[in-house]
């Protein structure tokens, strides 16, 4: 806490810390010019990034502070300015929300009732018709970026907003966003449109009703694989919200209610007495891009139709998953042989084979010495082997405790996944490692 009452820009005193996240702290400041509480988000840059990388992040929040700026809506934090550090770091001022997170107010109190909810739900979708006029997709949606001030519903952190035309600052595949609250198509890879932000507040408003997202809280890459394969576990204590909920959290972004057909529904569930969330009377537009910049056209969901109900869904799961199923069993294992045979082996083992274990499955078998040799080493090359796949998210250490020799963990987001690693030893001394690829 060695920055309390740093100044910034010799006005901004640093006062208390509000909260950190993946791109940075907020901070409660004193504007000694005006006299009031602000919030300052401060950029923190990790130590390894590049300059590429480093003006990438500085870009994020720029685009955070500007797509923030354009919106004038009682839901949408207001964006005071933005300033340069000392360091050439950049810092959003905000508005002092007197409040706490919807993931703060579920910690301290569990799960909402239906029309407190409703409520919610009814100032959220506001704020966001309010964004997708404009031609902002927030894209991370979730109970941490809802303040609640009272009766007020304020959408906050605009971090990796897609803006309609400017350019994209995120490569093609790179998924960004939180897990439990991503929409399909996000995790597909696919860019995020209006119908995703509005799936992202169905799993908001689920989490705030039933006290945990739709598909758990799992590991994020068996969370991510239940979003693309799954549906959401039944919402039991939605009443009267769950069929609108259901509607949200439907994996074709065709089908789900527009901002304006939802905003209808929650109105309609609105308890009697309690007046319906109105828009704003003055109008929320755009401001008018750079000279010489054109707008990108507003993207549109395409929605293709397969006449077979069981290639559609062989079609969907395999567009989900990034990972080509061919057809039948003898396909998939093929494909997974693939992967498999590119993945290479740990460092001081050499594969002795690979077979068929079922399902389509590939096992993979290394050895590490001809005779008997210390395991630690051997399961710290392994681990360190595993971590360096793309597709692997977490590897845990290894687990003795089983007769059958010792467990690595492994968590893959994205298949064909890694899984069933361990190491043993076999009667003629040997060390081996297996694991199954699919």
């Amino acid at each position: 806490m060695e920055d309390l009452n740093r100044i910034l820009v010799g006005r901004y005193r640093l006062t208390g810390l509000l909260g950190q996240g993946g791109m940075g702290v907020v901070w409660r400041a004193h504007d000694e010019r005006l006299g009031r509480e602000v919030a300052v988000k401060e950029l923190r840059l990790p130590e390894h990034l590049d300059a590429a990388q480093r003006q990438i992040w500085i870009a994020r929040l720029d685009r955070e502070a500007r797509a923030a700026a354009r919106l004038k809506h009682p839901g949408v934090v207001t964006v005071h300015d933005r300033i340069t550090g000392e360091d050439g770091r950049p810092w959003i001022v905000m508005e002092l929300v007197h409040g706490r997170s919807l993931t703060d107010l579920l910690r301290a109190e569990g799960p909402l009732p239906p029309a407190r909810v409703v409520h919610i739900g009814s100032q959220m979708v506001s704020a966001l018709r309010a964004a997708h006029q404009a031609g902002i997709t927030h894209r991370d949606i979730k109970p941490a970026n809802v303040l609640l001030e009272g009766d007020r519903i304020v959408l906050t952190d605009f971090g990796i907003a897609a803006v309609d035309g400017e350019a994209a600052l995120t490569h093609s595949g790179v998924l960004m966003g939180t897990p439990a609250f991503m929409a399909p198509e996000q995790v597909r890879g696919l860019a995020a449109t209006a119908a995703s932000d509005l799936w992202s507040l169905g799993a908001t408003l689920y989490t705030a009703v039933e006290g945990r997202p739709p598909f758990g809280d799992a590991s994020p890459g068996e969370v991510l694989v239940a979003i693309m394969t799954e549906d959401p576990a039944p919402a039991v204590h939605a009443g009267p919200l769950e069929s609108v909920l259901g509607s949200l959290l439907r994996k074709n972004p065709a089908e789900r209610p527009t901002a304006d057909q939802l905003h209808t529904l929650l109105a309609r569930l609105a308890p009697e007495g309690q007046a319906p969330v109105r828009e704003p009377a003055f109008p929320v537009r755009a401001q008018p891009p750079p000279p010489g910049k054109r707008p990108a056209p507003r993207r549109r969901a395409a929605l293709i139709t397969l006449t077979v109900a069981a290639v559609s869904v062989l079609a969907v799961a395999a567009a989900m998953i990034g990972y080509a199923v061919l057809g039948g069993a003898d396909a998939t294992y093929k494909a997974n042989l693939r992967t498999a045979r590119d993945l290479g082996a740990p460092t001081g083992f050499t594969q002795i084979s690979e077979t068929d274990a079922g399902d389509g499955v590939v096992r993979k078998t290394f050895t590490a010495c001809s005779t008997s040799c210390p395991i630690d080493p051997a399961a710290e090359s392994a681990r360190q082997w595993l971590r360096s796949k793309p597709s692997v998210r977490e590897v845990g250490p290894k687990d003795c405790a089983d007769a059958d020799g010792c467990v690595i963990p492994v968590v893959t987001y994205r298949l064909p996944k890694l899984s069933d690693a361990r190491m043993f030893f076999v009667p003629d001394g040997r060390l081996l490692f297996e694991i199954k690829v699919g």
